[in-house]
């Protein structure tokens, strides 16, 4: 790794450097503090095509949590159309159990993703997943959410017309997805297809710092269907949309803005994070997420400062994060 400041060194390949930092602290097998909890429920496919694409996401998807995101598999439940090859059948009933016996296991330090796949209904303005026997209401599924006291609840709604889930489920403290922006958009969906795919192929990091972000995986999915749709020559029957602050409106994944009312929270909600060594000091931990964070932050203000400014402070940022990581080392070498 090369470094050059003005009189001769630059900074140059920062997520290398970053990802570089951070993938020592992975060689340990001690888990970050909080905990992720995981239900993904795959609804009725109506058709044989469907049902086989849907039972093939869910499982997929299961594996990526496991395999991909560190998730222990005993955090992940699935639920589907039929209780094969899962820890239930996705009725009404089977999610209400699921979820009931979630909110004894979580803590408020924990994080729960709840994946919704399958066909979506919106009649007299209700709006539904299609799931095996009476199909489950977006105000049934708030209900089921309450009672759970973690730090941060994920809704990632896959299904086609599920943007009313965004109104129905947004709180202070939850990040809701769907795949379409109204309910006007019927069309069976795609965007949970590519979100395991990003999550298989490891394209759901985008800026290669080791961690996956709720928002970077759905923004990742959402690009990766619209570039589909332009693929293939068609006009895209979906678009999908992200609410995190509370306000119930949500806003288009494949064109944020800078000044986006949402995505903060969910750049901060991480489905995978790194991983430290066990016995870390909290303490040392969270000074050092705090100078990868700060290094993070100054990239993206990159574009409003001064070059010679910018590369300064880099350098004296990841620095400061080299040196918290050598700390950690010699913790982990003294423990051992």
């Amino acid at each position: 790794m090369v470094f050059e400041t003005k009189a001769g060194r630059a900074v140059k390949g920062l997520h290398i450097v970053a990802l570089c930092l951070i993938w020592v602290l992975m060689t340990a097998a001690g888990q970050a503090r909080a905990a992720a909890f995981d239900v993904i429920i795959s609804g009725s496919g109506g058709e044989e095509g469907y049902a086989e694409r849907f039972g093939d996401w869910a499982q997929r998807l299961r594996r990526a949590l496991i395999d991909r995101c560190d998730h222990p598999t005993d955090h992940v439940q699935l639920l589907n159309e039929t209780g094969e090859n899962a820890d239930g059948i996705a009725t009404k009933k089977g999610i209400a159990n699921a979820l009931r016996d979630l909110s004894k296991r979580v803590a408020p330090t924990d994080d729960v993703f709840v994946f919704l796949l399958g066909h979506g209904t919106y009649r007299r303005r209700v709006a539904k997943l299609n799931t095996p026997g009476p199909d489950l209401t977006a105000e049934e599924l708030d209900r089921l959410l309450k009672p759970l006291s973690a730090r941060r609840i994920v809704v990632v709604n896959g299904a086609s017309m599920s943007a009313p889930f965004v109104n129905a489920l947004s709180r202070t403290g939850r990040v809701v997805c769907a795949s379409t922006r109204s309910a006007d958009q019927r069309e069976a969906t795609r965007f949970m297809g590519f979100l395991v795919q990003a999550l298989e192929d490891g394209s759901a990091d985008q800026n290669r710092d080791d961690r996956i972000s709720i928002l970077e995986i759905c923004t990742q999915a959402a690009s990766l269907t619209d570039a589909w749709f332009l693929s293939e020559g068609l006009i895209p029957t979906e678009n999908a949309i992200l609410d995190d602050n509370g306000d119930g409106l949500g806003t288009r994944l494949s064109a944020p803005g800078e000044d986006s009312a949402d995505g903060a929270v969910a750049a901060r909600c991480f489905l995978h994070d790194f991983r430290v060594p066990k016995g870390t000091s909290p303490a040392l931990v969270a000074a050092y997420r705090k100078a990868i964070d700060a290094v993070q932050a100054l990239v993206a203000r990159k574009a409003t400062m001064d070059s010679a400014a910018y590369y300064h402070l880099l350098e004296r940022e990841l620095v400061k994060a080299a040196r918290l990581n050598r700390e950690i080392k010699q913790m982990t070498r003294f423990n051992e």
